[in-house]
């Protein structure tokens, strides 16, 4: 019964200058020319139905696999990611789908879940410096307001919601300028969603570029600056968040299927 706008938390935030430009990107028989840019501050949807090829799109940007052709430019200046620890060196990071499978080490705790990124940093002579990464990993925890009862406790005692917290704490470890959040409120209950959705909002404000790759159309339609509708590999339309309505997204899917 309330107003999309009440369930989604946006914030109003300035858009700055480009962060991250995709050309032409195609791997065969995953995804074709596929295009898009996502600016600092801007939260820009990436959707299509299963199969369409999003998260392959954002797998070959982040080195996890290798397209065939075409071009990744980060602040105007082109990189070669050929592997995901390049994307992690060049600030782009990713929250992947499955993030028991993916995003966490389900038995370890929490504070070295969040650090693991970054471990190089407090390893002297072969030794970790503990008490420094734990102060880090409680601070990011309790920024992202994780509900656990210390860093100790096991990634896989969590709900569903403080798990993708943990995932994303985890990824503000690192120096971050690209933010791709691969289906970030599946599995997750309503008031956790709110809450990703404030963290989300709380990164665009920092200057960010963040990527929403979601099925949940209230979720694009509530939080994004522009979605990019995908469909059979290929980019299928671009909206504003004024231009955007379910009927239109659904309307350009089914016109590059109807072409096949």
């Amino acid at each position: 019964g309330r107003e999309i706008k009440d369930l989604f938390p946006k914030p109003e935030v300035k858009i700055g200058d480009e962060m991250l430009r995709i050309e032409h990107l195609s791997r065969t028989g995953y995804f074709k020319d596929v295009s898009f840019n996502v600016r600092a501050g801007e939260i820009v949807g990436l959707t299509g139905l299963v199969g369409a090829g999003r998260t392959e799109v954002v797998e070959s940007v982040c080195g996890i696999t290798n397209p065939d052709e075409g071009k990744v430019y980060l602040e105007g200046k082109e990189v070669h990611i050929k592997q995901p620890s390049d994307a992690m060196k060049e600030g782009i990071i990713l929250l992947p789908e499955d993030r028991q499978k993916e995003g966490l080490i389900m038995s370890w705790g929490l504070g070295r879940n969040v650090t693991l990124p970054i471990i190089s940093k407090y390893a002297k002579s072969g030794f970790n410096d503990e008490k420094a990464e734990r102060e880090l990993s409680k601070k990011l925890l309790e920024e992202v307001d994780t509900k656990a009862v210390d860093i100790f406790q096991p990634a896989s005692s969590l709900s569903g919601g403080n798990q993708q917290k943990v995932v994303v704490a985890k990824a503000l470890s690192q120096e971050m300028k690209v933010v791709i959040m691969d289906e970030p409120t599946k599995g997750v209950d309503v008031g956790a969603k709110a809450e990703i959705y404030q963290i989300m909002g709380d990164l665009a404000k920092q200057g960010y570029g963040i990527i929403l790759i979601s099925s949940e159309m209230p979720e694009l339609l509530g939080m994004c600056d522009r979605i990019y509708v995908m469909s059979e590999g290929r980019l299928a339309g671009e909206f504003t968040a004024e231009e955007a309505t379910q009927e239109r997204i659904m309307a350009s899917i089914m016109q590059e299927q109807n072409k096949k």
